[in-house]
This record gives C-alpha cells, structure tokens and sequence, in this order.
C-alpha cells in the first residue's frame, strides 16, 4: 500500500484517538468571554493601523514585516490571524508567559491586537534556505507520515495546507483556524518550541505529548524540512 494511502486510511483513527486538534503553539480555551478573532476581530480590524502599530510595539524583535532576523523571535509575516489574535490574547490573559510579551500585550487593547494581527498575516514570510537536504527529507517524511515510532502522528494532520503541493488534504481545516501555519518559520525557533511543550514549560493540551515522543533528531529534520516552505 502506497504511504498517502496509509495516512489517508489512519488520519480519521489518529483524530478520534486524539480528540480536540490541540496542535504546535495551540491553547487550551480562554475564560468564557474572552475575546475571538472570528466574532471580534473583523470587524474591527484596520492593517493600515496595525502596520503603525507593529512598527513601534513589534519590529524591534519581529521585523517591520514579520520577518525577524534573529531565530530566538518567530517570524510572524503571513500567520493566520486568528491564531496570531489568540496568542497575543493568551500572553494578555496570562495563559501563556513571557517577560517581554505579557508586558506588551498588557498594553494592547482588543481593538489594537486586531489590528496588529490583520497587518502581519497579511505579509509574505521569508523562507529560510534549505541547509541540510537529507536532514530535510526526513522532515518531511516525519511531518506527512508520522515518526518511525508510531508514536507520533502526521503533523500535516492539523498543520497541513491544502494550498500546498505534495501536502494531504485536510477535511478538518476550516475548522482549526487557531492552528499555526509553521511553513517558513526559523527551525532553531520550532526546535526550541518543541522543547519547551516536552518539558512541560509551554502547556498545550496535544503537544505535549506529541513533542516528548519525538527525538532530538526528529525535531531538528521537521524544522529543517518546515523552514524553507513558503506560506
């Protein structure tokens, strides 16, 4: 049997064992009442005036276009903003922490994140160039198919794209706009994420799991595979 058969065949087993699609850099809900993209972002979002704002709150780390230079801070050009909305509402809330991005977010009123969101998902990210060509096929052997293991399901399963060649369609997509899109991201800043849903310091209901199942190489071959993708 050809292997996208096989996953074709596994991926409503993997979803039902699993349950809710908690992916790479998902939370948990907020408290009732907790602002959403969907139902309090459109209508209030302005790029232009996100654009001013990432421009004095964001680029010092992000990059004026989302594409930070510096691996230790994520690209965000062209993320979707819903998740990009739920994140910065996360480090607001506190359900996610960092000294430098709680400060910030405390700033921002809802209207403020909206705004910032709408700006950069609407920006082109900047792939990183392929370093390691075998590292890489074996990322993307791991990220379609799932770890050697068995252990690890296809991460294509939630962070797939339908939009992307050689990539699984997945029914369930519409319906997981809070997942990340990882194409492009720096593998240095995958890595390090992953690290931290295995070690317990970042909480996400899936992703722990999943992360402290994959081995320091398999980590490393799904970043390198991931990085150069365009979004």
């Amino acid at each position: 049997m050809k292997r996208g058969s096989m996953f074709r065949l596994s991926a409503p087993i993997l979803f039902a064992g699993f349950g809710a699609p908690f992916a790479l850099g998902q939370i948990p809900p907020g408290p009732p009442g907790q602002p959403n993209f969907q139902s309090s972002g459109p209508a209030i979002n302005d790029a232009d005036r996100g654009a001013r704002l990432a421009a004095s709150k964001c680029a010092a780390c992000h990059g004026a276009d989302g594409n930070s230079t510096n691996a230790q801070y994520p690209k965000l050009a062209g993320q979707k903003a819903a998740y990009l909305y739920s994140q910065l509402w996360a480090f607001k809330d506190g359900y996610r922490r960092s000294e430098v991005m709680s400060g910030i977010a405390a700033t921002l009123s809802n209207a403020d994140i909206a705004d910032a969101v709408s700006f950069f998902s609407q920006q082109s990210v900047h792939p990183d160039p392929v370093k390691d060509p075998r590292l890489r096929a074996d990322g993307e052997r791991i990220f379609l198919y799932g770890a050697r293991s068995g252990r690890v399901p296809a991460c294509a399963m939630c962070h797939g794209s339908t939009s992307q060649a050689g990539m699984p369609m997945m029914g369930m997509m519409p319906m997981m706009a809070n997942v990340p899109s990882l194409n492009g991201q720096h593998s240095a800043y995958i890595v390090d994420q992953l690290n931290r849903f295995a070690s317990g310091e970042r909480q996400a209901m899936m992703m722990g799991g999943i992360a402290a199942a994959l081995s320091d190489s398999d980590k490393k071959a799904i970043a390198e595979f991931l990085s150069n993708l365009p979004r």
